[in-house]
């Protein structure tokens, strides 16, 4: 006898809403909205907008090329890449990067990028959650490097991980965007701003 499941619908009226792990995991989410959680509970986001996305491209279309050239490099570049921090939190990041692993590696949600991208909002809460809660949560789960694009302030914060914390270099649009996991790579921030 077949057991038949109902999938979960959420939408913008489920923000705040108590969800599981699970069935965060195998729930339907209306469109346009984007979906993370928080302590066990629904954060309904905004969807990316011009602006937005007018930010990230650039991003994502070199780091893109990157792997390309490099596929000894980097396995994978992902637009919002998922992440479960832990049973109660799941993050979606701007750009996820996935260094070629030396071995196996777990899968997406569970395997965590080397490194993370954001591009931040307009909103309090959305500045507080790039700046303050995915870094704290990037830096317990490893991420090597977390990178806050900051359109409002035009300039990019790089965090480098450290046992103690992330080392913090702030970059403006005068200079450009290395990294030692991605050698050879260089963006100008006058390009990308």
């Amino acid at each position: 006898m077949a057991t038949h499941r109902t999938i979960l619908q959420l939408g913008r009226r489920d923000d705040g809403r108590a969800i599981s792990s699970e069935e965060f995991a195998e729930a339907e989410f209306d469109e346009p909205w984007k979906y993370e959680r928080e302590d066990g509970r629904l954060v309904v986001l905004a969807p990316s907008g011009e602006d937005h996305v007018g930010i990230s491209e650039p991003w994502r279309d070199r780091l893109g090329a990157y792997r390309l050239a490099h596929p000894e490099v980097v396995q994978r570049v992902v637009s919002e890449a998922w992440l479960r921090v832990d049973d109660g939190t799941d993050r979606i990041g701007d750009i996820g990067v996935y260094l070629v692993p030396g071995g196996a590696v777990p899968r997406i949600p569970d395997r965590v990028p080397e490194m993370m991208f954001e591009v931040v909002s307009p909103d309090r809460a959305s500045r507080d959650r790039d700046y303050v809660g995915k870094r704290a949560d990037y830096h317990r789960l490893g991420v090597r490097e977390y990178v806050i694009i900051d359109r409002f302030r035009r300039t990019v914060t790089i965090l480098s991980f450290a046992p103690e914390g992330y080392e913090e270099r702030i970059l403006s649009v005068g200079d450009s965007y290395e990294s030692p996991l991605l050698p050879g790579l260089m963006i100008p921030l006058s390009e990308v701003f």
